[in-house]
């Protein structure tokens, strides 16, 4: 009953997140204009960022794959496709469910245990926030001229002003600070020593063994040079889908492809905040992204909404046939494989 309170207590904060970044991007717009500027776009142009989308999660299961023969098991690519699918339709309703769930799916009908998964599953999220770390180290280098005014004009010299306005209020402002970080500094500390007596601490260590096992499958890699080969495809996949959704609008169709870089990696960072789907985050952190480049806010707003829009819809269609095409799949499958054995 307590988990199942924590748990409803967890999903609602994930949703007020997702709304208060929602309200930021929002707030102040003329919903109408943005409406109308989504019914003028030119919707053909989604096609081939469809396409590209299918391609990434295609190259994804494979790299799974890879990740998972050193383990000992060859799973069926399109049971391995179905699952990572399958655990993108999990995370809209609840953020990071869908690394569970894709285990729980390739364990159902792949008979891979399930701590084996989520190891290589860690081991996959690691590669991706190392690549993600590299490209943004790129783009900020590549564009740092202009990065850094926008940054600097629009959140720093704001905050800074903010702080400085506290600081003239002088020692009461100071006390009540100190006192703030003591008091949280105190709660941490006393709930980091009580955790270290829970049943759920102990259960965590052995978790985190069977995590090791996947960790290490990138060491045991065989084809390390396609493991790479299918990395770079997803994010050039990522790419192009941001790069084609600027010719949906005419304010955007002159965007070129470092741009659509920006896009795509300042967009994933939005996915990256525990919110259902990434919706506000995403709109916000892209939307802020297109005024570097001198579009406004409505047009930001406009093209974030149509892109978050396209990979949602993707999710949901080919998720929910994924999960409903998975049995009956593997019932028509496995006759043929017991005859060839």
């Amino acid at each position: 009953m307590k988990s199942q309170i924590l748990s409803s207590l967890k999903l609602i904060l994930f949703l007020v997140i997702g709304i208060f970044f929602f309200w930021l991007a929002f707030r102040g717009q003329d919903f109408n204009a943005i409406k109308n500027t989504l019914a003028k776009a030119n919707y053909w142009w989604l096609l081939p960022a469809l396409f590209f989308a299918m391609v990434s999660n295609i190259s994804r299961a494979i790299r799974w794959n890879m990740l998972i023969h050193p383990i000992g098991y060859r799973p069926k690519l399109a049971n391995t496709f179905a699952a990572v699918m399958t655990g993108y339709l999990a995370n809209l309703a609840v953020p990071r469910l869908g690394e569970i769930t894709r285990c729980t799916v390739l364990n159902r009908y792949e008979k891979i245990p399930v701590q084996s998964l989520l190891g290589t599953v860690v081991a996959e999220r690691v590669v991706d926030v190392l690549s993600l770390f590299l490209v943004l180290i790129f783009v900020v280098l590549a564009q740092f001229e202009l990065l850094s005014t926008f940054v600097m004009n629009n959140f720093l010299t704001p905050f800074a002003d903010k702080i400085i306005g506290y600081m003239s209020k002088g020692i009461v402002f100071y006390a009540i600070t100190f006192a703030i970080v003591a008091v949280v500094v105190f709660i941490i500390w006393r709930f980091l020593i009580h955790f270290k007596t829970t049943n759920f601490y102990r259960k965590l260590l052995g978790v985190l063994k069977g995590f090791m096992e996947g960790l290490n499958t990138i060491r045991r890699l065989k084809s390390k040079g396609w493991f790479v080969a299918h990395t770079i495809i997803l994010w050039s996949c990522y790419t192009l889908m941001a790069y084609f959704c600027f010719f949906c609008f005419d304010f955007s169709s002159h965007m070129n492809a470092m741009q659509g870089i920006t896009i795509m990696i300042f967009g994933g960072l939005g996915f990256v905040v525990p919110v259902q789907g990434g919706i506000g985050a995403y709109h916000y952190i892209v939307t802020q992204t297109m005024m570097v480049y001198g579009l406004s806010q409505m047009d930001g707003l406009s093209y974030a909404t149509l892109c978050h829009g396209l990979q949602t819809m993707a999710v949901i269609i080919f998720g929910a046939l994924s999960f409903f095409a998975l049995p009956f799949y593997n019932r028509v499958s496995k006759p043929i494989a017991n005859e060839q054995a």
